[in-house]
């Protein structure tokens, strides 16, 4: 078990950073007109030193994604429902997620915080709807099975 967490906590860090960094370039293509920018300016301007924002926003991209890695492990409490874990999970994760992405880039805007918040939420019912039709689609085909061997 504690093996399997410390592969988590390294896989969720390394995809978190790999991740931060696409969305990086991607925002970076927007502000940065034609030229890369580590990070945002607004993030910038919290440090004294670039390369201090610059591990700094590594560092939390590297939060978000072990915040994930270990939160999957809700779904594996079988004494809970599905709609429990995903609860749960997704409590935690956007406690985690959506401060961080507001401070790493996103302007402050009440649209954009609001344009946040929904996507996220929008992103949770449709998993949790396509989740809710595969097991409900699994359990069918264990019931059949069980049925056919009387």
């Amino acid at each position: 078990m504690r093996k399997d967490i410390l592969i988590r906590i390294i896989g969720g860090f390394v995809i978190g950073v790999v991740l931060g960094q696409v969305v990086q370039f991607f925002v970076s293509k927007g502000i940065a007109q034609g030229s890369y920018a580590w990070v945002v300016p607004e993030f910038r301007a919290l440090f004294t030193e670039e390369i201090f924002a610059i591990i700094t926003q590594v560092m939390l991209a590297g939060l978000i994604g072990i915040t994930f890695a270990l939160a999957a492990l809700f779904f594996e409490i079988a004494r809970w429902g599905m709609l429990k874990q995903y609860i749960v999970h997704f409590f935690v994760t956007a406690s985690i997620w959506i401060p961080i992405v507001m401070i790493l880039w996103m302007p402050k805007t009440v649209a954009n915080v609001c344009s946040l918040l929904a996507s996220f939420l929008g992103t949770y019912v449709v998993t949790w709807l396509f989740q809710y039709k595969l097991s409900k689609r699994d359990i069918e085909k264990i019931n059949a099975m069980l049925t056919k061997e009387r």
